[in-house]
């Protein structure tokens, strides 16, 4: 309610414009002005990682943050990995004390690393905030620590810097990884079908021209665009398997199922089951156009971000990020592949491509090329 409104997603418009542009000339660059193929996720990640940062912190951090000289993405992905991995102790008791697979040590490790940077985080804010006073907002758009700390401070909330560091934890999940599964699934989509990216790029030419980068608040004005989103939010949910509890006994599917029951609504097939889809298996972001169905969970039928009020409280954020890193992906540059495009899977707490996306970046407006 405090953290992820609209109002206060919109606030950070700006941060999101910089960081993907700078993502851009990050890629020109490191494809050597567009004579070599680049990891797509490599950027992506950054570019996410920076954005959610910047949110929550007013600032960027990097490996010399973390003890030890310890991998900031490395953090990260290790924490994601670990909370979708498959523990035999979490279904048989007795066995976990024995960790023959050994995630109770890697999560110790993860823990202490991130135990340590979410420390120095708020520590430096807290200071930042003594030196130079309470945040203004009129002055200067208050950041999520900034909404939280003073939370703490008042005497009708209750919020313990244990609860500052865990929320720390779940932006630094939840708002990353996700988008980053997703605009890369959509970048694989759209290598592999040549035709629709060609589709995109006439719809923003003939709304932003090819003479200026696209903006945020151009984004609403590219159905097609948007079509290609919830396509690809279709075919691969950031988070195919969505976790409840029943509140009472019901019945579905012909079981009963009693109350506080955990029950998993597996949103990856609900997607690609061919009685609720056409052609459920094959990409075709044309299915949407001129159809008013939402991904924001109140159609069934296409379930990426939860419903009610289990939702995804951070739809907006990562909507926003996605979409305009798409764009101007396919906007500023022509992708191209060696080959075929690999689309195989890895099973975990998302759907992530197993192996990365290599692609080469050809620079297609008429203005300079990013520096």
């Amino acid at each position: 309610m405090e953290l992820l409104t609209v109002k206060r997603n919109d606030s950070f418009r700006f941060v999101r414009e910089e960081e993907v542009s700078a993502m851009i000339g990050s890629i020109w660059q490191e494809s050597g002005q567009g004579a070599q193929c680049v990891d797509v996720k490599k950027r992506l990640s950054s570019l996410t990682q920076n954005i959610v940062c910047t949110m929550f912190a007013s600032r960027t951090y990097s490996d010399n943050d973390l003890n030890g000289g310890h991998s900031f993405k490395q953090m990260v992905e290790e924490m994601f990995v670990l909370a979708g991995a498959f523990c035999v102790g979490d279904f048989i008791p007795s066995l976990q004390l024995l960790d023959f697979q050994g995630f109770r040590h890697r999560m110790q490790a993860v823990h202490k690393l991130l135990d340590g940077f979410a420390e120095k985080v708020i520590d430096e804010h807290i200071h930042r905030r003594l030196e130079n006073g309470k945040p203004n907002e009129e002055d200067r758009v208050k950041d999520m620590l900034d909404v939280m700390l003073s939370m703490a401070e008042t005497n009708d909330q209750t919020i313990s810097r244990v609860d500052i560091k865990a929320m720390i934890m779940d932006m630094l999940n939840a708002g990353t990884e996700t988008s980053v599964t997703l605009v890369k699934w959509a970048m694989s989509e759209l290598l592999k079908n040549p035709a629709t990216p060609a589709r995109v790029q006439q719809e923003m030419e003939s709304v932003v021209g090819r003479d200026r980068r696209v903006k945020e608040s151009d984004v609403m004005s590219f159905e097609f665009l948007r079509c290609v989103v919830k396509e690809t939010l279709r075919l691969h949910p950031p988070a195919p398997l969505l976790l409840n509890e029943s509140m009472e006994s019901s019945g579905a599917g012909g079981y009963f199922i009693p109350p506080k029951t955990r029950v998993f609504v597996n949103v990856w097939a609900i997607g690609r089951d061919e009685n609720v889809w056409k052609d459920a298996h094959q990409f075709k972001p044309e299915r949407f156009m001129g159809c008013n169905k939402d991904v924001r969970g109140q159609d069934f039928d296409l379930l990426p971000f939860g419903a009610g009020r289990r939702g995804c409280p951070g739809i907006s954020m990562g909507l926003s990020v996605s979409e305009l890193a798409l764009a101007q992906l396919i906007h500023c540059f022509d992708w191209s592949v060696e080959g075929e495009v690999d689309m195989e899977e890895e099973f975990g707490l998302t759907f992530p491509r197993k192996n990365p996306l290599f692609a080469c970046p050809k620079w297609r407006l008429t203005t300079e090329y990013p520096s």
